[in-house]
């Protein structure tokens, strides 16, 4: 649902009123507003101060703990990002970019303490998912657990509850703008996690002196759906709660 509100569709959609418009020629007013908005979205979604300013205001409450903080936990989950299913892919064409960097975190943790617990939670299109990092992680000979859930972060909260004591601290691993409604939605399910943040987008994103910047680039319209997309589910889960009481 949150995605019938990002950038891109929102745009989309204003052009689509345009396009409609102007076929039955009718309301030339509100045929500009639209296309106006439209276009400023456009420009403020492809260039790097509205997504540079989102995301660096999601990330900037989490820093990576240090080693001694890390020594001091046993438990470490790992929430994939987007997984594959298609099973015409290879092995390591499976995982986006956000996926490894979260992995090979967990993994780089691993390799420090080999009798800390290492879980890995999330799924794919077609449900098998963190499995598929288990298969991965037995390549390079590391033991980790897998949980294949559906594909929301609920879903993976509510599946650790069952296997991770109560009460019990979690360093949980995942992208810094992630990590507010991840860390929500775990303790309101009961959990004791705490933030391992991994790949800090808004650096990617920040405005610099140069020219080439003020002009538009498909990269900036990914961060703009990501952060918007972040926002609005951290919205609506905090009203779903507060409705329970």
């Amino acid at each position: 649902m949150v995605y019938l509100f990002s950038p891109t569709t929102l745009i989309f959609l204003f052009l689509l009123i345009v396009t409609i418009y102007v076929v039955l020629g009718k309301r030339k007013g509100r045929r500009r507003f639209l296309l106006f908005i439209a276009v400023f979205l456009y420009y403020l979604s492809t260039t790097p101060f509205l997504p540079y300013v989102m995301l660096k205001n999601l990330e900037k409450g989490y820093k990576t703990p240090n080693i001694e903080e890390v020594a001091k936990v046993n438990t470490f989950v790992v929430l994939v990002g987007r997984i594959y299913g298609d099973p015409r892919l290879s092995l390591e064409e499976r995982f986006s970019r956000e996926t490894l960097i979260r992995y090979l975190v967990g993994l780089e943790i691993k390799r420090q303490f080999p009798k800390k617990r290492l879980i890995i939670v999330g799924g794919s299109l077609d449900g098998k998912g963190a499995s598929y990092l288990k298969e991965l992680s037995e390549r390079f000979k590391v033991e980790v657990e897998a949980i294949d859930v559906p594909l929301d972060t609920l879903s993976s909260a509510q599946a650790l509850k069952k296997i991770i004591p109560h009460g019990e601290p979690f360093y949980l691993l995942t992208s810094a703008y992630h990590l507010p409604r991840a860390m929500f939605l775990f303790k309101k399910e009961g959990l004791n996690p705490l933030p391992y943040p991994t790949n800090f987008n808004h650096p990617l994103c920040k405005p610099s002196k140069t020219i080439l910047y003020l002009f538009p680039q498909d990269l900036y319209l990914g961060f703009s759906n990501l952060a918007f997309q972040e926002y609005l589910s951290l919205a609506y889960y905090k009203l779903k709660y507060f409705r329970r009481g």
